[in-house]
């Protein structure tokens, strides 16, 4: 027994360096595509933590928010930090993942015979276990999941996921009621990472089902989890937020155009994809599109087909694995079918559903009559894996690398050619930037959103190469198309705050033109109550008009909503010269 033990502390600190290492490049990673609006969004949601578990609209997320809140305390915005959490909740999956098999294989209710059958030691379900989870430490599909800051989504609710079955297994094995309560308790919290952990009462429905657990048990353990849906959901709607809300034309989420062949299709050729992903996770793109090629309904029908056998032939552990991976991805399904989604597939819906992956994998391969192949060939994935995994986190290093490959994978996408001009953008790269944006404009269909961001985009390499007409012609057509537009009114007021300041204009006309900038600041307040930026430029604005009270009042806004960051730094420095000014003109009317 305790060589039992020794070997699995041995084995899991192998594991965890393993997942350590690969992903220790992602340090040197910055924010990425809407990082830094999730990594700041929590202190736009209100300073009661309490705030976060109550309603929160389509993206009910309140453990993600939290995560990041804490890593804001710790790391303010120094991206290396985020990346460092995200890095530590692969390492604790990866060696949940070591745990879960490891049970899997010693279960004999699941009619397996691992125990160093023949002699074979690979067939031990220590060293099956260590495989599986080496497999899913390095497996290429999930980059997306932790070198992106904001897919820690799916590595929260995958951990407390694990820890609900774990905790279930003991139960199931055990009886024990406590054991019931914090499964439930866990379910809870991968609910609170991700919605798509409902998966979970389906994985437990199937594996009491295939183990033959007795039915009271099925019962009560189905009672535990509907009571805690059920108590999900009531929070969830708590701020008038729904899970078919969005902000989309109409308030529709699902696609109302879809016909039954439509459906029908983008299921079949979807899930084609994500089981090809998962079999062969190369050319991995960050927003593919549903494929024509006829050979992924191959794809698709392989784990109904290969789990029908594998059923049949009495080997229900590998049935359940295949089910476990369908389970687990069939809450994704739905963004097939979501009216302007970005992209109707992501490489991190896969990130759960690769467990029973990692886990079934090795399995199948121990089945071979030959000794030492299998050995072989595991190595040979791990280290497949391990090199794809690795050249994969190059293209992660930044936004201009991502979408520059992401634009080369997808030319069609108008969402990836906005994000790659906006990165070109961002670096001073204007007119490159404007190479990626106008011919979107000519012959590309575009959602009203994806208009006015184009035109907002437009508006703003305009504006910073000095041509204020173009730029104000741009952003006014971006409102047009999207009213509710926050940035074009932010940069409007910008536009205006530079014209204000021009040489060869009158005081008066600076004046009219720093009123115009305080009303579209003011507009985009209205949108956006929370956000600091336009209340920042209302500062300056005050303070260009001598309004020093006012701009006192806008700086102090700024640093009480978000004491640590950047913006407040640049307040504190422009209320440190509304207070100087504020001193100078008091004496002035003293003397």
């Amino acid at each position: 027994m305790k060589s039992t033990y020794k070997n699995i502390l041995f084995l899991s600190s192998i594991v965890a360096a393993s997942s350590v290492l690969i992903y220790i490049p992602t340090l040197k990673s910055g924010f990425i595509w809407d990082d830094v609006q999730l990594t700041t969004s929590p202190f736009r949601m209100g300073q009661n933590v309490y705030s976060f578990f109550y309603g929160g609209g389509v993206y009910y997320r309140p453990l993600l928010h939290l995560s990041m809140a804490i890593d804001h305390s710790l790391w303010n915005l120094s991206p290396s930090g985020y990346h460092l959490t995200n890095i530590i909740l692969q390492t604790l999956n990866s060696l949940l993942v070591f745990l879960t098999g490891f049970y899997f294989l010693k279960n004999k209710n699941l009619g397996i015979d691992t125990e160093d059958a023949g002699g074979i030691y690979f067939r031990n379900p220590l060293v099956l276990s260590f495989a599986a989870a080496m497999i899913f430490a390095f497996h290429p599909i999930h980059t997306e999941s932790v070198a992106w800051i904001s897919g820690r989504t799916d590595m929260l609710s995958t951990l407390f996921f694990l820890l609900a079955f774990l905790s279930w297994l003991i139960y199931e094995r055990e009886g024990k009621s406590a054991a019931l309560v914090l499964s439930s308790i866990f379910f809870l919290f991968s609910l609170f990472s991700k919605e798509n952990a409902i998966a979970f009462i389906g994985v437990v429905f199937v594996y009491g089902l295939f183990t033959g657990m007795p039915k009271k048990k099925i019962a009560y353990s189905l009672a535990a989890l509907f009571f805690v849906s059920v108590l999900y959901f009531i929070l969830r709607h708590g701020g008038g937020g729904g899970i078919t809300a969005s902000s989309g034309p109409g308030e529709a989420f699902f696609n109302p155009g879809i016909t039954i062949k439509g459906f029908l299709n983008a299921l079949s050729m979807g899930t084609g994809y994500y089981i090809e992903k998962l079999l062969l996770p190369f050319n991995l793109n960050l927003v593919p599109s549903i494929p024509g090629n006829p050979i992924y309904l191959l794809f698709f029908l392989l784990p109904f087909m290969l789990g029908g056998i594998l059923w049949f032939k009495g080997r229900r552990l590998e049935a359940f694995l295949i089910a476990w991976i369908i389970i687990t991805l069939s809450p994704s399904f739905l963004i097939l079918f979501v009216q302007k989604t970005a992209a109707p597939l992501g490489e991190r819906y896969l990130y759960l559903p690769s467990v029973g992956f990692a886990i079934l994998l090795p399995l199948m391969i121990a089945r071979m009559k030959i000794r030492v192949l299998p050995l072989i060939l595991l190595l040979g994935i791990v280290a497949v894996f391990a090199v794809s995994t690795n050249d994969r986190l190059k293209d992660w290093k930044n936004n201009l690398t991502l979408w520059a490959d992401t634009v080369q994978k997808s030319p069609d996408s108008a969402n990836a050619h906005i994000n790659y001009g906006q990165a070109l953008l961002e670096k001073g790269e204007i007119n490159r930037a404007k190479d990626e944006f106008l011919p979107l404009l000519k012959g590309k269909k575009l959602s009203f959103q994806q208009k006015s961001t184009l035109l907002v985009l437009l508006g703003k390499s305009e504006l910073n190469m000095g041509n204020y007409d173009k730029s104000r012609e741009y952003l006014l057509l971006s409102l047009e198309s999207d009213p509710k537009n926050v940035l074009a009114y932010n940069i409007l007021g910008v536009l205006y705050i530079t014209l204000s300041g021009s040489a060869d204009i009158t005081a008066e006309k600076s004046r009219e033109y720093l009123e115009q900038a305080i009303e579209y600041f003011q507009k985009a307040m209205e949108l956006a109550p929370k956000l600091t930026l336009p209340r920042f430029n209302l500062g300056l604005c005050y303070l260009k008009l001598d309004d020093l009270e006012k701009a006192k009042k806008y700086f102090y806004s700024v640093i009480e909503s978000d004491p640590k960051g950047e913006l407040s730094a640049q307040a504190l420095q422009f209320l440190f010269v509304t207070e100087l000014l504020k001193s100078k003109k008091t004496q002035g009317s003293s003397n």
